[in-house]
């Protein structure tokens, strides 16, 4: 008997789709996460404990068993670590939720990705590496995008006197996403990202319960579209989202990847106008395409070196 297998080329070729889906939903999933937190029905701690808390019964219940993981294989300093990243992660996300109520999705979505910048910055001042100077550059034409979508306010009525405060949590968010992804650097070479997942949800679900129930005025949402809201959080942005962006660098090119990740502010703010009704104004417009530029050349440029 004979076994007729598929050629290595159909194989490869069949693989190459998968992952190029997976980085299209895994795009789509992130992005829309800041619109999910806007249209949920409870305030912005309930919905982020909410979301940590299903999240954590996914993630432990559907994806560690099958992802042959061992918790006991995480040593005793990396678990210390992965509390110290995770108490940094509920600080980004808490400020990134709020910020979503304070001023538009598109301002939300653009100043969180000016994340790099900070890396950049913490890098060079607490591991003295070394920055080629047309990096600089680039950090500059990011800031300044930052600055342009900041002055433009929004053309939102409801959001206008708020939209500063918005706009400052959302650079919050920014700042203490790159101090996690520098602490966590490391880590990602020794524990899975299954246990990152898991170990983020557990600490920030159960940080901000005792929160929640304290300053929420609602603790639940209060119809189903609500629950399905909290439900598309944990699966569509949380899980699908950053687990397919993980499967997708298997075998994408990293350069693509990096390029998708501009994508993600795009689909917020189209997302934005079409579901929530918010348009961008023209210093926004202008300051948005500053930052996808900026973002993209620092992407191009050479890594830093260690001196």
């Amino acid at each position: 008997m004979s076994i007729v297998t598929a050629p290595a080329a159909e194989v490869d070729a069949r693989q190459r789709v998968l992952s190029y889906t997976a980085l299209g939903i895994s795009v789509i999933g992130i992005g829309a996460a800041v619109v999910f937190v806007r249209l949920s029905d409870v305030n912005a701690t309930a919905t982020l404990m909410l979301r940590m808390a299903a999240a954590t019964v996914l993630a432990g219940g559907l994806v560690l068993p099958r992802s042959r993981v061992r918790l006991r294989d995480v040593s005793a300093g990396d678990w210390r670590l992965l509390l110290i990243s995770s108490v940094v992660s509920c600080f980004d996300l808490l400020s990134n939720h709020w910020a979503v109520f304070f001023t538009t999705v598109a301002n939300v979505a653009l100043l969180i990705n000016t994340t790099p910048v900070f890396v950049l910055l913490f890098s060079v001042v607490l591991f003295r590496e070394r920055v080629p100077a047309l990096r600089y550059l680039a950090l500059a034409l990011i800031l300044l995008g930052a600055v342009l979508v900041i002055l433009g306010g929004g053309e939102v009525p409801s959001l206008a006197a708020s939209h500063l405060a918005g706009d400052l949590l959302a650079l919050t968010s920014a700042v203490l996403y790159a101090v996690y992804l520098l602490i966590t650097r490391d880590l990602r070479a020794r524990v899975a990202s299954v246990v990152v997942m898991l170990s983020n949800s557990i600490v920030i679900a159960t940080i901000l319960l005792p929160v929640a129930i304290a300053t929420s005025p609602r603790l639940l949402p209060y119809s189903l579209r609500g629950y399905l809201i909290i439900f598309c959080l944990a699966t569509v942005s949380q899980l699908l989202g950053h687990g397919l962006m993980a499967y997708a660098l298997r075998t994408v090119q990293a350069t693509l990847a990096s390029i998708s990740s501009l994508l993600r502010p795009v689909v917020s703010v189209v997302l934005g106008w079409l579901i929530l009704g918010q348009r961008l104004g023209w210093l926004e417009l202008l300051g948005a395409a500053v930052i996808l530029s900026g973002l993209a050349w620092f992407q191009m440029l050479r890594p830093v070196q260690k001196r």
